[in-house]
């Protein structure tokens, strides 16, 4: 399984897409629909002060959708996971 960040394909989230391109292990997928993807295998972490983005930005970040598990998502961080289903 793999966690997935679909970002609206706007101006105002330029950050977040410049710095899932310098992640390791990390895809940003040409947008689809109005729509660009970030895929990672097991984890995305993003810091909001490090993006430069306001609080209204950071908190509609996920406004796209997303895939995975949020396990942290406050006022200055965000971690999604991978879901695990066991079988």
């Amino acid at each position: 399984m793999s966690v997935v960040i679909f970002v609206p394909d706007v101006a105002e989230f330029a950050p977040v897409l410049a710095a899932a391109r310098q992640v390791a292990n990390c895809r940003v997928i040409e947008p689809v629909q109005g729509y660009w993807r970030i895929v990672a295998e097991k984890e995305l972490r993003f810091n909001r002060k490090a993006l430069g983005l306001k609080p209204a930005l950071w908190y509609s970040m996920l406004s796209g959708g997303y895939r995975g598990r949020i396990t942290e998502y406050g006022r200055d961080n965000l971690r999604l996971e991978a879901e695990v289903f066991d079988k």
